[in-house]
């Protein structure tokens, strides 16, 4: 069985666990902690993928990381992991939390790419017409990229929106040489 469907399995049951005990928004943070945690320490997620490491010293440093920032759903939830051995997996579960969390919240993460910083009136008027075409509540990440030259790219699951100059220039340098083409 596919890793992404084991994870999904689990966040999956996490997900029944806050919405059965009317702790959805806490677990969400908690998870989002979780996740962070293990996006800022490599050093974690090597931990939880050794074999050599026992599972009982592994829920021993989740429980001492974690213990006193999460619920004890939570913890219980990734000493079950642990228990089951999928420890390994607890990195893409929490992905996988969050990415139903955000379906379940009609939330859309997206990645807005621009040349230089944007005002604060020019990232609201993105966001508000990212909002009206996807009909989501936009969660904008901004970054910084000199080489699309003006304009702005925005990501967001598998669908991207070029309104670079760079993709401009492509166009435009695409067409012009499709034209030469014909005319020989």
């Amino acid at each position: 069985m596919s890793e992404f469907i084991v994870s999904t399995r689990y966040a999956n049951a996490l997900m029944g666990i806050a919405e059965s005990n009317n702790l959805f928004s806490k677990i969400v943070e908690d998870i989002k902690f979780i996740n962070l945690t293990l996006t800022d320490s490599k050093e974690l997620r090597n931990l939880l993928h050794n074999p050599i490491v026992t599972p009982q010293k592994k829920v021993s440093i989740l429980d001492e990381i974690f213990s006193s920032h999460v619920l004890k759903e939570v913890i219980t939830f990734l000493n079950f992991l642990v228990e089951k051995g999928r420890e390994n997996l607890l990195f893409d579960v929490t992905k996988r939390f969050l990415s139903l969390a955000d379906e379940k919240l009609n939330n859309a993460n997206i990645k807005i790419i621009s040349a230089i910083e944007l005002s604060k009136i020019q990232k609201e008027s993105i966001e508000k017409k990212i909002n009206e075409m996807l009909n989501k509540n936009v969660i904008a990440k901004y970054e910084i990229d000199s080489t699309i030259i003006g304009g702005f790219k925005a990501k967001f699951n598998d669908t991207i929106i070029d309104a670079s100059i760079q993709h401009q220039l492509e166009l435009l340098k695409k067409r012009l040489f499709d034209q030469s083409y014909l005319s020989n």
